[in-house]
């Protein structure tokens, strides 16, 4: 009997340890989701597209950035003179109508003003009385001269005729330039239609960049009244300095940025370099061909380029998407997007070398081709991330 006893002991003892070793399992289970879903919660947040916009931050993609060695030099975009016009008036007069505005683009030959002035009617009057003149002069050379081969009349005659003839012809000629000069149609004032005013014409294809005229305002003559740029043409002027002007060469690669938008790269191509030396500066001028498109890129605009003088093409962000914590470097990451609510996620990464506003990044666990970054305003989903995170331990 006792022997049972001690048996049925053992027994509820074995049952009671078994009880508590499955509760203690499913306490660590709980344990481990708990902190598996907070993990996977401070490493997430979720924005609407709209306050995207509002913190102005920006998707993109990972570029690949050539870092290698480079020689750092500055410069300003710049255009050859026969691609700017400044456009003045040869005579004076009040402007009469504005055709542009800054910012139009324009075509050779197209009118972009009216001037007009009593005087452009005066000048056409001279014109035709100057035609009229030589008309007269010219028959009465044309019968002198059949009358001096028939000896009715003198050499000297014929010669003041001839003189009186030549000088009419010249004065023609001279109101006819002018008024083809200043834009007025010399057939159609021979036709008896006066006008009062002329046409101002771009002489180049491009840009309205400078207006200094206005409807009403007098324009005296050789004062500036547009100016045309075409930036088609656009290049870089780069200052090399004397110890580095054996380091730029023709053909070679220039990858470039404006001092206002760091994070926007662009490429050129040097295809001359200076031959005058500035002993001021002690530079020589190396002249750089704008690779691709030129949107946004405009005449006197400084830029930070760098010489490529070896190639090392790398995995690179913006320097806009990393955050720093305790020394440690991290991204976003677009995790999914389901309609207008966009999931982030953060992971760690390793910086390398850095330039032109771009950083290489070198990550931890492989990352699926195509995938979307916060390339600007990381800092600010960082700071959501933590306010959600003092949230949850509220």
């Amino acid at each position: 009997m006792k022997y049972i006893i001690n048996i049925s002991s053992i027994f509820l003892l074995l049952v009671f340890l078994a009880s508590c070793q499955n509760k203690t399992t499913q306490q660590k289970e709980e344990t481990t989701k708990e902190s598996g879903e907070k993990e996977e919660t401070t490493n997430s947040v979720t924005l609407q597209q709209k306050q995207l916009d509002v913190m102005d931050i920006e998707l993109g993609a990972i570029k690949q950035v050539n870092l290698g060695a480079t020689l750092k030099v500055n410069g300003q975009l710049e255009l050859p003179p026969q691609r700017i016009a400044s456009i003045s008036a040869i005579v004076g007069g009040r402007v009469q109508s504005v055709a542009v505005i800054e910012g139009d683009y324009v075509k050779k030959g197209q009118v972009i003003a009216r001037l007009n002035n009593p005087k452009f009617i005066t000048m056409q009057r001279e014109y035709l009385t100057a035609k009229s003149n030589y008309s007269f002069l010219e028959k009465d050379y044309l019968r002198k001269k059949e009358l001096l081969k028939d000896g009715i009349t003198s050499k000297k005659s014929f010669q003041q005729a001839e003189a009186a003839y030549n000088d009419g012809k010249s004065t023609l000629n001279a109101a006819k330039s002018t008024l083809q000069l200043i834009g007025i149609n010399v057939s159609a004032s021979e036709n008896g239609q006066i006008i009062s005013s002329i046409p101002v014409v771009s002489p180049i294809k491009g840009y309205v960049q400078n207006i200094a005229i206005n409807i009403g305002k007098f324009v005296a003559p050789e004062q500036e009244m547009f100016e045309i740029v075409d930036n088609e043409h656009l290049h870089i002027g780069l200052k090399v300095f004397e110890k580095d002007i054996d380091k730029a060469k023709v053909g070679q690669k220039i990858t470039f940025a404006l001092t206002t938008r760091p994070d926007k790269i662009y490429e050129a191509e040097i295809f001359a370099l200076g031959s005058a030396f500035d002993m001021d500066t002690r530079a020589v001028k190396v002249h750089a061909k704008i690779l691709g498109n030129h949107k946004g890129l405009l005449t006197g605009m400084f830029v930070e380029a760098r010489i490529t003088t070896s190639n090392k093409e790398v995995s690179a962000l913006p320097n806009g998407a990393f955050v720093t914590e305790k020394g440690l470097d991290y991204v976003f990451l677009q995790k999914e997007k389901i309609n207008n609510k966009i999931k982030f996620e953060k992971i760690q990464v390793n910086r390398g070398i850095s330039d032109l506003g771009f950083t290489e990044v070198v990550f931890i666990n492989k990352i699926p081709k195509n995938t979307l970054f916060a390339i600007k305003g990381a800092y600010y989903l960082n700071a959501e991330l933590q306010k959600s995170e003092f949230a949850d331990e509220d």
